[in-house]
């Protein structure tokens, strides 16, 4: 490989990451820019350090955050962004680096492709990028929509169904029926979800912070609070009658979701599922807590029920709800 490092320890091209880029794609147009082979180029910068086979996004550790800072003339601070890790103690408390970590969607990495579809992407966004990228809001289980187009993600291929791996091409395309995901038709999200979102967005980024409604001191806490509706909406053995009356009374599609996995958690729904879920939890949030409440009083989802999940991880802004308006005493 013809590549060198200059005698100042940087790369010959060395973009700086884009506006809320995500750490592999922002390795990625390094890697092309330097070399035509992305998997030639890491072994010869990182020979024999497995890259790829994991969710380098989620389990990367800070010292091959400082190399590649290093290497490309960046900032530690602005390199550092472009991990998951980044959202620690904001949406998470922590990223788990062995199980799942609540709000990230998985990836199923396999070798070097990936089985799950845990990178979305907004083909306008892609279109419109100068040079494209993938953002790390596009991991998070809570962005089903683009704020910028008013669209639904995509999540997997429009012509073959397969999940995004864009470290598996040189150029932007399906890695298996090589199809343009820029091309993709993306259809116009639900208002609702769209205000919520733009909503969460402006609190992960810290210019919003949660409403006074939901008596969240940190947003860790109305973070836990969203899951924790969205969880019982979702796979609550009474969400069914919830889903029902809310949208009888507020509009939605009340069918159960379709889970990708045996484990029914939000971060199992394909896009378009966890899109009609947050539907419902959009309206649901409305008016925290009297709208749910009042909905689970008329569902029957008294506080056993609410209550159900990890209850370590349930806030203390919800439990709260939970124990004044649903508790049977």
């Amino acid at each position: 490989m013809a590549l060198q490092v200059s005698s100042l320890g940087l790369l010959p091209w060395r973009p700086k990451p884009e506006p809320d880029e995500i750490l592999s794609s922002w390795l990625r147009r390094v890697a092309l820019g330097n070399s035509p082979k992305l998997h030639s180029f890491c072994h010869f910068i990182w020979p024999g350090r497995q890259l790829w086979t994991r969710d380098l996004d989620a389990v990367v550790d800070a010292g091959f955050i400082r190399e590649l800072a290093s290497l490309t003339g960046c900032s530690l601070e602005q390199a550092s962004r472009t991990s998951l890790h980044s959202f620690s103690g904001v949406v998470f408390e922590r990223v788990q680096v062995t199980g799942a970590t609540r709000w990230v969607l998985p990836l199923g990495v396999y070798h070097r492709t990936r089985r799950r579809s845990g990178q979305q992407w907004c083909p306008e966004c892609l279109a419109g990028d100068a040079e494209p990228y993938h953002r790390r809001d596009w991991r998070m289980a809570y962005s089903t929509t683009c704020s910028r187009h008013g669209t639904v993600l995509m999540d997997r291929c429009a012509e073959c169904g397969s999940p995004a791996v864009p470290h598996r091409t040189e150029a932007l395309e399906c890695h298996v029926c090589g199809a343009d995901p820029r091309a993709h038709h993306s259809r116009i999200a639900d208002a609702a979800v769209l205000q919520l979102e733009h909503s969460i967005r402006a609190i992960v980024k810290g210019v919003s912070w949660p409403g006074r409604d939901f008596n969240c001191n940190h947003p860790l806490a109305y973070f836990a609070l969203v899951r924790q509706v969205l969880s019982v909406v979702t796979a609550n053995p009474r969400a069914a009658r919830l889903r029902e009356v809310t949208c009888k009374h507020y509009g939605g599609d009340p069918r159960p979701p379709a889970f990708t996995s045996k484990v029914l958690v939000p971060e199992n729904l394909a896009v378009g599922e966890r899109h009609r879920m947050m539907a419902i939890v959009a309206r649901l949030l409305r008016g925290w807590p009297f709208i749910y409440v009042a909905m689970c009083a008329e569902a029957g989802v008294w506080w056993s029920w609410a209550m159900r999940g990890d209850r370590a991880s349930i806030p203390y802004a919800y439990a709260d709800v939970a124990r004044l308006y649903l508790h049977p005493s």
